[in-house]
Protein backbone atom coordinates (compact mmCIF):
# COMPACT_ATOMS: atom_id res chain seq x y z
CA UNK A 1 0.00 0.00 0.00
CA UNK A 2 1.43 3.39 -0.98
CA UNK A 3 0.56 6.94 -0.09
CA UNK A 4 0.80 9.99 -2.30
CA UNK A 5 1.79 13.45 -1.18
CA UNK A 6 -0.02 16.43 -2.72
CA UNK A 7 2.12 18.53 -5.03
CA UNK A 8 1.26 21.80 -3.30
CA UNK A 9 3.17 20.71 -0.20
CA UNK A 10 6.58 21.31 -1.78
CA UNK A 11 8.75 23.94 -0.13
CA UNK A 12 11.10 26.49 -1.67
CA UNK A 13 13.74 25.83 0.99
CA UNK A 14 17.28 25.49 -0.35
CA UNK A 15 18.90 22.19 0.60
CA UNK A 16 22.28 22.38 -1.18
CA UNK A 17 23.81 19.86 -3.56
CA UNK A 18 21.57 16.77 -3.77
CA UNK A 19 22.72 13.72 -1.83
CA UNK A 20 24.27 11.04 -4.04
CA UNK A 21 25.74 13.55 -6.49
CA UNK A 22 29.23 12.41 -7.65
CA UNK A 23 31.88 15.11 -7.32
CA UNK A 24 34.48 14.21 -9.97
CA UNK A 25 37.75 16.06 -10.63
CA UNK A 26 40.75 15.61 -12.95
CA UNK A 27 43.67 18.06 -13.10
CA UNK A 28 45.86 18.92 -16.10
CA UNK A 29 49.58 19.67 -16.33
CA UNK A 30 50.94 21.63 -19.29
CA UNK A 31 54.66 22.13 -19.89
CA UNK A 32 57.35 23.09 -22.41
CA UNK A 33 60.20 20.62 -22.99
CA UNK A 34 62.90 21.12 -25.62
CA UNK A 35 60.76 23.59 -27.49
CA UNK A 36 57.79 21.27 -27.51
CA UNK A 37 54.61 21.90 -25.57
CA UNK A 38 53.23 18.87 -23.82
CA UNK A 39 50.49 18.01 -21.38
CA UNK A 40 49.36 15.25 -19.10
CA UNK A 41 46.47 14.65 -16.77
CA UNK A 42 46.25 13.46 -13.22
CA UNK A 43 44.33 10.51 -12.03
CA UNK A 44 40.62 11.20 -11.50
CA UNK A 45 39.29 11.45 -7.96
CA UNK A 46 35.64 11.34 -7.02
CA UNK A 47 33.44 11.45 -3.97
CA UNK A 48 29.68 11.03 -3.44
CA UNK A 49 27.87 13.85 -1.63
CA UNK A 50 26.66 12.49 1.70
CA UNK A 51 23.00 12.62 2.68
CA UNK A 52 22.43 15.10 5.51
CA UNK A 53 19.67 13.86 7.83
CA UNK A 54 17.59 16.79 9.09
CA UNK A 55 13.91 17.34 9.88
CA UNK A 56 11.63 20.13 11.05
CA UNK A 57 8.27 19.66 12.79
CA UNK A 58 6.13 22.63 13.83
CA UNK A 59 2.63 23.04 15.13
CA UNK A 60 0.28 25.13 12.99
CA UNK A 61 -1.09 27.54 15.59
CA UNK A 62 -0.24 28.33 19.20
CA UNK A 63 -1.66 28.36 22.69
CA UNK A 64 -3.47 25.71 24.70
CA UNK A 65 -6.29 23.69 23.12
CA UNK A 66 -9.56 22.87 24.85
CA UNK A 67 -10.67 19.33 23.96
CA UNK A 68 -14.33 18.24 24.08
CA UNK A 69 -16.16 14.93 23.42
CA UNK A 70 -16.20 15.90 19.74
CA UNK A 71 -12.99 14.82 17.94
CA UNK A 72 -10.61 17.72 17.32
CA UNK A 73 -7.78 17.90 14.75
CA UNK A 74 -4.49 19.48 15.85
CA UNK A 75 -2.44 20.39 12.73
CA UNK A 76 1.33 20.11 12.24
CA UNK A 77 3.76 20.65 9.36
CA UNK A 78 6.67 18.25 8.80
CA UNK A 79 9.50 19.31 6.47
CA UNK A 80 12.35 17.24 5.07
CA UNK A 81 15.39 19.45 5.74
CA UNK A 82 17.56 16.73 4.21
CA UNK A 83 19.43 17.16 0.92
CA UNK A 84 18.19 13.72 -0.11
CA UNK A 85 14.99 11.71 -0.31
CA UNK A 86 13.88 10.56 3.13
CA UNK A 87 10.88 9.15 4.97
CA UNK A 88 10.14 9.78 8.62
CA UNK A 89 8.91 7.61 11.49
CA UNK A 90 6.03 9.28 13.34
CA UNK A 91 4.86 8.84 16.92
CA UNK A 92 2.25 10.60 19.06
CA UNK A 93 1.02 10.28 22.63
CA UNK A 94 -1.05 12.12 25.24
CA UNK A 95 -0.10 12.24 28.92
CA UNK A 96 -1.76 11.98 31.37
CA UNK A 97 -4.80 10.10 30.14
CA UNK A 98 -7.53 12.71 30.53
CA UNK A 99 -7.59 13.14 26.74
CA UNK A 100 -7.56 10.28 24.22
CA UNK A 101 -5.48 10.26 21.04
CA UNK A 102 -7.62 8.72 18.31
CA UNK A 103 -5.14 8.88 15.43
CA UNK A 104 -2.18 10.61 13.82
CA UNK A 105 -2.87 10.99 10.10
CA UNK A 106 -1.48 12.62 6.97
CA UNK A 107 -3.66 15.54 5.89
CA UNK A 108 -4.04 14.58 2.24
CA UNK A 109 -5.26 17.95 0.96
CA UNK A 110 -3.50 20.08 3.57
CA UNK A 111 -6.70 21.92 4.59
CA UNK A 112 -6.27 21.32 8.34
CA UNK A 113 -9.60 19.48 8.54
CA UNK A 114 -9.95 15.77 9.27
CA UNK A 115 -11.68 13.76 6.55
CA UNK A 116 -11.58 10.00 7.35
CA UNK A 117 -12.24 9.22 3.68
CA UNK A 118 -9.00 10.93 2.59
CA UNK A 119 -6.75 11.38 5.64
CA UNK A 120 -5.15 8.09 6.68
CA UNK A 121 -2.52 6.95 9.15
CA UNK A 122 0.98 6.56 7.66
CA UNK A 123 1.75 3.02 6.50
CA UNK A 124 3.91 1.23 9.10
CA UNK A 125 4.09 4.50 11.01
CA UNK A 126 6.22 6.12 8.31
CA UNK A 127 5.59 8.97 5.92
CA UNK A 128 6.11 8.47 2.19
CA UNK A 129 9.55 9.49 0.93
CA UNK A 130 9.84 13.26 0.80
CA UNK A 131 12.18 15.02 -1.60
CA UNK A 132 14.60 17.70 -0.33
CA UNK A 133 12.67 20.64 1.14
CA UNK A 134 9.28 18.96 0.77
CA UNK A 135 6.65 19.40 3.50
CA UNK A 136 3.50 17.51 4.41
CA UNK A 137 0.66 18.29 6.80
CA UNK A 138 -0.19 16.04 9.75
CA UNK A 139 -3.26 15.93 11.99
CA UNK A 140 -3.41 14.55 15.53
CA UNK A 141 -7.03 13.67 16.36
CA UNK A 142 -7.83 14.07 20.06
CA UNK A 143 -11.03 13.74 22.06
CA UNK A 144 -12.14 14.03 25.70
CA UNK A 145 -14.44 11.14 26.61
CA UNK A 146 -17.91 12.23 27.73
CA UNK A 147 -18.05 12.92 31.46
CA UNK A 148 -14.33 13.68 31.75
CA UNK A 149 -13.59 16.10 34.59
CA UNK A 150 -11.67 19.29 33.90
CA UNK A 151 -8.00 18.35 33.56
CA UNK A 152 -4.79 19.26 31.75
CA UNK A 153 -2.75 17.03 29.44
CA UNK A 154 0.05 17.28 26.88
CA UNK A 155 0.04 16.03 23.29
CA UNK A 156 3.53 15.05 22.08
CA UNK A 157 4.31 14.39 18.40
CA UNK A 158 7.73 13.19 17.20
CA UNK A 159 9.22 12.75 13.72
CA UNK A 160 12.51 10.87 13.19
CA UNK A 161 14.48 10.18 10.01
CA UNK A 162 13.99 6.56 8.97
CA UNK A 163 17.65 6.15 8.02
CA UNK A 164 18.81 7.11 11.51
CA UNK A 165 19.15 9.87 14.10
CA UNK A 166 21.41 10.83 16.98
CA UNK A 167 24.20 13.27 17.73
CA UNK A 168 25.10 15.75 15.03
CA UNK A 169 27.82 14.25 12.83
CA UNK A 170 26.88 10.61 13.48
CA UNK A 171 27.42 8.67 10.24
CA UNK A 172 25.58 5.75 8.64
CA UNK A 173 28.03 4.29 6.12
CA UNK A 174 26.61 3.58 2.67
CA UNK A 175 23.02 4.35 3.72
CA UNK A 176 22.64 7.68 1.93
CA UNK A 177 21.21 8.36 -1.50
CA UNK A 178 23.34 7.04 -4.36
CA UNK A 179 25.27 4.70 -2.07
CA UNK A 180 27.02 7.50 -0.18
CA UNK A 181 27.05 7.94 3.56
CA UNK A 182 24.22 9.45 5.58
CA UNK A 183 25.27 11.97 8.23
CA UNK A 184 23.08 13.35 11.03
CA UNK A 185 22.61 17.11 10.68
CA UNK A 186 22.07 19.91 13.19
CA UNK A 187 18.57 18.83 14.22
CA UNK A 188 19.75 15.36 15.27
CA UNK A 189 17.36 14.06 12.57
CA UNK A 190 14.56 14.10 15.14
CA UNK A 191 11.99 16.74 16.08
CA UNK A 192 9.43 16.82 18.88
CA UNK A 193 6.53 19.20 19.49
CA UNK A 194 4.47 19.36 22.69
CA UNK A 195 1.00 20.93 22.72
CA UNK A 196 -0.86 21.77 25.97
CA UNK A 197 -4.40 20.37 26.11
CA UNK A 198 -7.26 20.76 28.54
CA UNK A 199 -10.76 19.39 28.87
CA UNK A 200 -13.78 21.69 29.21
CA UNK A 201 -12.72 24.59 31.39
CA UNK A 202 -14.34 24.97 34.81
CA UNK A 203 -12.70 28.03 36.28
CA UNK A 204 -9.04 29.01 35.72
CA UNK A 205 -6.69 26.54 34.05
CA UNK A 206 -2.91 26.54 33.62
CA UNK A 207 -1.19 24.84 30.69
CA UNK A 208 2.56 24.21 30.46
CA UNK A 209 4.76 23.37 27.48
CA UNK A 210 8.50 23.32 26.84
CA UNK A 211 11.00 23.49 23.98
CA UNK A 212 14.73 22.68 23.92
CA UNK A 213 17.50 24.31 21.91
CA UNK A 214 21.11 23.10 22.11
CA UNK A 215 24.15 25.16 21.13
CA UNK A 216 24.38 23.26 17.81
CA UNK A 217 20.81 24.25 16.94
CA UNK A 218 19.35 20.80 17.64
CA UNK A 219 16.60 19.86 20.10
CA UNK A 220 18.89 17.51 22.01
CA UNK A 221 18.66 17.84 25.81
CA UNK A 222 22.42 18.00 26.39
CA UNK A 223 24.57 20.03 28.76
CA UNK A 224 24.20 23.81 28.23
CA UNK A 225 21.03 23.32 26.16
CA UNK A 226 18.37 25.93 26.97
CA UNK A 227 14.83 24.90 27.92
CA UNK A 228 12.09 27.47 27.28
CA UNK A 229 9.02 26.95 29.48
CA UNK A 230 5.68 28.47 28.47
CA UNK A 231 2.85 28.77 30.98
CA UNK A 232 -0.56 29.78 29.65
CA UNK A 233 -3.19 30.79 32.22
CA UNK A 234 -6.80 30.85 31.00
CA UNK A 235 -9.60 32.46 33.00
CA UNK A 236 -13.27 31.86 32.17
CA UNK A 237 -14.39 34.11 35.04
CA UNK A 238 -13.00 37.27 36.61
CA UNK A 239 -10.67 36.56 39.56
CA UNK A 240 -8.47 38.51 41.97
CA UNK A 241 -5.10 37.74 43.51
CA UNK A 242 -3.97 35.53 40.63
CA UNK A 243 -0.30 34.50 40.90
CA UNK A 244 1.77 31.99 38.90
CA UNK A 245 4.74 30.25 40.52
CA UNK A 246 7.05 27.65 39.05
CA UNK A 247 10.15 26.06 40.62
CA UNK A 248 13.37 25.84 38.63
CA UNK A 249 13.88 22.12 37.93
CA UNK A 250 16.82 20.35 39.57
CA UNK A 251 19.62 19.80 37.07
CA UNK A 252 19.06 23.24 35.54
CA UNK A 253 19.73 26.88 36.41
CA UNK A 254 17.58 29.92 35.70
CA UNK A 255 18.65 32.06 32.73
CA UNK A 256 18.75 35.66 34.03
CA UNK A 257 16.61 38.12 32.12
CA UNK A 258 14.47 35.44 30.48
CA UNK A 259 11.23 36.03 32.42
CA UNK A 260 8.38 37.41 30.28
CA UNK A 261 4.66 38.15 30.69
CA UNK A 262 2.48 38.35 27.58
CA UNK A 263 5.56 38.96 25.44
CA UNK A 264 6.96 41.78 27.60
CA UNK A 265 10.23 41.35 29.53
CA UNK A 266 10.13 41.33 33.34
CA UNK A 267 13.01 42.05 35.68
CA UNK A 268 14.31 39.30 37.95
CA UNK A 269 14.29 41.39 41.15
CA UNK A 270 11.48 42.28 43.54
CA UNK A 271 10.61 45.68 42.11
CA UNK A 272 7.72 47.46 40.44
CA UNK A 273 6.81 44.92 37.76
CA UNK A 274 4.78 41.74 38.10
CA UNK A 275 7.59 39.18 38.02
CA UNK A 276 10.55 38.06 40.02
CA UNK A 277 13.05 35.24 40.37
CA UNK A 278 12.87 33.98 43.95
CA UNK A 279 15.90 32.47 45.62
CA UNK A 280 15.72 28.97 47.14
CA UNK A 281 13.35 28.84 50.10
CA UNK A 282 11.68 32.15 49.29
CA UNK A 283 8.46 30.55 48.10
CA UNK A 284 6.66 27.38 49.09
CA UNK A 285 7.46 24.40 46.92
CA UNK A 286 10.62 25.73 45.31
CA UNK A 287 13.61 23.49 44.76
CA UNK A 288 17.23 24.18 45.62
CA UNK A 289 17.31 26.14 42.34
CA UNK A 290 14.66 28.66 43.42
CA UNK A 291 11.73 29.59 41.21
CA UNK A 292 9.86 32.28 39.33
CA UNK A 293 6.74 34.11 40.47
CA UNK A 294 4.44 36.36 38.43
CA UNK A 295 1.60 38.32 40.05
CA UNK A 296 -1.36 38.75 37.70
CA UNK A 297 -3.57 40.34 40.35
CA UNK A 298 -7.08 41.17 39.17
CA UNK A 299 -7.92 39.33 35.95
CA UNK A 300 -10.94 39.93 33.75
CA UNK A 301 -13.25 37.19 32.55
CA UNK A 302 -12.34 35.40 29.30
CA UNK A 303 -8.67 36.40 29.70
CA UNK A 304 -5.48 34.60 28.72
CA UNK A 305 -2.01 35.44 30.11
CA UNK A 306 1.26 33.80 29.05
CA UNK A 307 4.44 33.55 31.12
CA UNK A 308 7.77 32.39 29.70
CA UNK A 309 11.19 31.76 31.23
CA UNK A 310 14.32 29.80 30.41
CA UNK A 311 16.65 27.43 32.21
CA UNK A 312 19.95 25.91 31.16
CA UNK A 313 20.82 22.25 31.62
CA UNK A 314 23.93 21.74 33.74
Amino acid sequence: MSQSVPAQTFSDAATGTPAGTPIVNTAALRYDLGGTTGSTTSNTVSIIVAERLDVALVRDGQGAIVVTPRPLAVPFTLTNRDNGNESFVLAASVSPGAVALQALVIDADGDGLYDPAKDSAPVDGRTPQLSPGQSIKLLAIVVAPAGTAAANATLTVTARSTTGSGQTGSAYAGMGDGGGDAVVGRTGAIATVSVPLGTALAGPALFKSQSVRAADGSQNAVRDAVITYTLEARFSDAVTGARIVDPIPDGTVFVPGSLMLDGAALTDGADGDAGRFEAPGAQAGTTQRGGIAVALGQVAAASVHTVQFKTKIQ
